[in-house]
């Protein structure tokens, strides 16, 4: 295959315009006796369950942060992901340093180190805004990019699943409203094929609530409730209905 007709980011520099074109890529465990005994006791258990594992899980979130500062428009990663079971699709290439396209949900930030591991996303196919930046000022950290338009999600293969993700891109003499952007906060979120990890975009930072923090103390005090009651009605004697 030919590699060229796998570059995330083709780019095509229209004099005067500074365009760039998108290229398209067409690719309780049961417990029979204990349940026969208890079975007053079934809907406590799965209460106590569902409450404990939904309190313990947390989804990883790749957030990409695009803000002003210091005359230039930056985008920045933070958060992490575990990729453990994605989709992996051929090799990519963003094809440059730094990009962001608001029409086909592109971002691309860190140096382009060309062809890497890419995996699949689902998705918008676009975002808010009318941006079309082709090259960042800067750019800093590992290699990530995504399309939304194609599906695609790139990473730097140095990159330790579930370890923190620093990349960034500047983009010099840039402000929001020159490119186009008309809102805040979240403007997209995409699912990574495989996996319960997504990728969101943020103009400006992503509220404290899209960082998952610990166990909240109502949760464990409710657990805990949950808790004190199921060994309570485990230690009661069974009635049957000939001693009633």
């Amino acid at each position: 295959m030919n590699q060229t007709s796998n570059c995330l980011i083709c780019v095509q520099i229209i004099q005067g315009g500074g365009l760039f074109e998108g290229s398209k890529l067409h690719y309780l465990n049961s417990m029979p006796r204990f349940a026969q005994r208890h079975k007053r006791l079934a809907p406590l258990l799965t209460a106590t369950a569902a409450l404990l594992l939904g309190q313990g899980q947390a989804k990883a979130v790749l957030s990409y942060n695009i803000f002003e500062s210091a005359g230039a428009v930056i985008v920045q990663t933070s958060g992490s992901l575990d990729l453990t079971g994605a989709t992996l699709l051929p090799s990519n290439t963003c094809g440059l340093n730094g990009a962001i396209g608001s029409p086909l949900a592109v971002i691309c930030t860190g140096p382009n180190i060309g062809f890497i591991p890419a995996y699949a996303i689902s998705g918008p196919t676009s975002f808010d805004g009318t941006a079309f930046l082709a090259g960042a000022s800067t750019v800093s950290g590992i290699t990530t990019g995504f399309s939304g338009s194609e599906n695609v999600f790139l990473i730097d293969p140095a990159y330790n699943f579930a370890d923190p993700i620093v990349s960034s891109a500047t983009f010099n003499g840039e402000t929001l409203a020159s490119l186009g952007f008309t809102t805040s906060g979240l403007i997209g979120t995409w699912s990574i094929t495989g996996t319960s990890e997504t990728i969101q975009v943020y103009l400006g930072n992503p509220p404290a609530a899209a960082v998952p923090g610990p166990l909240p103390l109502l949760g464990i005090g409710a657990a805990f409730g949950w808790s004190r009651r199921l060994r309570k009605r485990i230690a009661a004697p069974l009635i049957t209905p000939s001693q009633a």
